[in-house]
């Protein structure tokens, strides 16, 4: 068993992020900071840092970051970041972890909100993966209420291609949803700020495209 598999079958990360779920049912977050969040996020870093012909040590690292990037969610959105890199800086410690980008991972742990002029690769990726997960998973009970939120439950898929430095993400939507009101939402603001700035700091020409449309900048 890798040392990813070890950290996301762990009960004690497991029960972390069931923890994660039950506090935002009952605080009506509009978006989920769950294992399945982080699971997809784990994925697609996976995804992006394999096409950039990345180490095996760097990738298993950096889905070590999505894995741990929302566990201190618990207690609510705010400052979950900080709590999240130092719950697993002692997770690290007290399970004898050792992580050749130890440092890394825990800075893309904390920065992963807004940390857009970032160098740190495994930061920009995080920071990625993590704006790029709003599909209509990621909408809570809440959110649907919201305007912009609720549009993303229209959002049935967000795909990443990296052929050398030509970077491609399709968002696949249904007819119904309105881009007007998810491109006036804050959040989709975010996404394509991490889109620049991943594309920007890794040299990439990156084109977004709204059900097989070029979706410009906002």
């Amino acid at each position: 068993m890798n040392r990813f598999t070890q950290i996301a079958t762990d009960p004690e990360i497991l029960a972390a992020y069931k923890a994660v779920a039950t506090f935002e049912e009952l605080d009506e977050g509009w978006a989920h900071h769950d294992f399945q969040h982080v699971s997809n996020v784990a994925e697609m870093v996976e995804s992006l840092l394999t096409a950039m012909n990345c180490s095996k040590i760097l990738i298993e690292e950096a889905k070590i970051a999505a894995i741990l990037h929302d566990v201190g969610a618990a207690q609510g959105k705010e400052g979950h970041a900080q709590r999240s890199a130092e719950f697993a800086a002692e997770y690290f410690e007290r399970n004898a972890l050792i992580l050749l980008h130890k440092e890394e991972v825990l800075e893309a742990i904390r920065i992963h909100s807004d940390g857009f002029e970032t160098d740190n690769l495994l930061a920009l990726v995080l920071i990625l993966s993590d704006k790029l997960d709003i599909k209509y998973t990621r909408v809570a009970k809440a959110g649907r209420k919201v305007s912009g939120m609720r549009q993303m439950c229209h959002i049935k898929d967000i795909t990443t291609t990296l052929k050398q430095k030509d970077l491609t993400i399709d968002f696949i939507c249904t007819p119904s949803i309105n881009r007007q009101e998810l491109e006036e939402f804050y959040f989709t603001k975010k996404v394509f700020r991490a889109i620049d700035s991943f594309a920007d700091k890794l040299h990439l020409c990156a084109t977004v495209r709204f059900n097989g449309e070029v979706w410009a900048a906002i």
